[in-house]
C-alpha cells in the first residue's frame, strides 16, 4: 500500500482520464446542445476551470479564461462554441498546473492550511481537503455529462 496523496491520486487522475474521453467521445452534435442545464462543452470547460478555484494561492485572481468567468462558472450562457480540441488543450494545461500542486504534496502536507482556498472560502480548509474536493468536484460533472450521454442514446464514459 501506497501513501495517501498516492491514493487520492488515483482518484484524482480517474477523473481526469474520464474528462478527457468526455470530451473526445462526446459527438459533435452533442457539444454544442444543453444537458443538465447547460452546454455540454461548457460543463468539461467548467470542471477544468475550477481547478484554478482549487489550487491557486489567496490574492491571486482567478483568470477569466478564453470565454469569460460567467460562463466558466456555469453563471451565464456562452454563444460561442469552442472547438474541442481548444476544450482538450485547455484541460491539459490545467491538469498540469493540478499535476505539478499534487506532486508538491506528501502525506504530512494534507493536514497543513491551504492558504488559498482558506482565504476564498473564509474557513479554514486543509491541503487533503482541496485534493479530495477537486476530485469530486470532477467525478461530479464527469456524473453529469455521462448521464447526458446516455440520454442521448451513447455509451457513458463512467
Amino acid at each position: 500500500m501506497g501513501n495517501a496523496v498516492d491514493g487520492i491520486r488515483q482518484y484524482y487522475e480517474r477523473g481526469m482520464t474520464f474528462l478527457f474521453r468526455l470530451v473526445d467521445e462526446c459527438p459533435d452534435d452533442l457539444w454544442g446542445k444543453k444537458g443538465g442545464g447547460f452546454f455540454f462543452w461548457q460543463q468539461v470547460y467548467h470542471a477544468f476551470f475550477c481547478i484554478d478555484y482549487f489550487l491557486l494561492p489567496p490574492g491571486e485572481e482567478i483568470p477569466g479564461g478564453a470565454y469569460g468567468r460567467a460562463a466558466a462558472m456555469l453563471s451565464e450562457d456562452c454563444s460561442v462554441i469552442p472547438p474541442k480540441e481548444e476544450i482538450r488543450a485547455f484541460g491539459m494545461r490545467m491538469k498540469e498546473k493540478a499535476d505539478a500542486w499534487i506532486d508538491s504534496l506528501d502525506d504530512g502536507a494534507l493536514s497543513m492550511r491551504h492558504e488559498g482556498m482558506s482565504a476564498r472560502k473564509g474557513a479554514e480548509m486543509a491541503n487533503g481537503a482541496v485534493f479530495v474536493s477537486l476530485c469530486g468536484h470532477n467525478m461530479y460533472h464527469v456524473g453529469c455529462l455521462d448521464s447526458v450521454l446516455r440520454e442521448n442514446g451513447l455509451k457513458g464514459v463512467y
